[in-house]
């Protein structure tokens, strides 16, 4: 069978006990805040509650597989830091462009906002991974 990730042993390892630690936990958090939700406690509405949930899970998990070194394998194609970036740039404005549009009724509902600092954080943080990454290798090829 082909190496299709190009992951030794160790990094699937790695990458498949932090991804059942994280499945884990996510499970548990959502647990707890539907218990929580039931009895009455509400730190955000609905959708938005779920969607935090699995956006700081996904997050973590992310944090911790560039940290063990178990998200790219050892030779990989460095992509542009100006593709994340332009990323960034038209996921903002879009997010602006939607909230500008007019909505009929005026709600208190602050789920939108909650979603957008989530999706805006975790794509800061493929940036500066990338980055982390793209320095690092800069740093291999300099002591080679």
């Amino acid at each position: 069978m082909r190496n299709k990730d190009g992951l030794d042993e160790m990094q699937k390892g790695r990458r498949d006990k932090i991804g059942n630690q994280m499945f884990m936990f996510m499970f548990f958090a959502l647990l707890i805040d539907s218990g929580l939700y039931g009895a009455g406690v509400r730190w955000l509405n609905y959708p938005a509650n779920v969607m935090v949930i699995i956006s700081a899970c996904i997050s973590i998990y992310l944090v911790r597989l560039i940290a063990l070194h178990a998200y790219h394998p050892p030779k990989t194609q460095n992509r542009s830091i100006i593709t994340l970036i332009i990323a960034i740039i038209v996921s903002i404005a879009l997010a602006i462009a939607l909230s500008m549009g007019k909505i009929p009724e005026k709600t208190n509902d602050n789920s939108g906002i909650i979603l957008f600092i989530v999706s805006a954080a975790g794509l800061l943080g493929i940036l500066i991974a990338a980055l982390i990454k793209k320095i690092n290798s800069s740093k291999d090829d300099k002591d080679a």
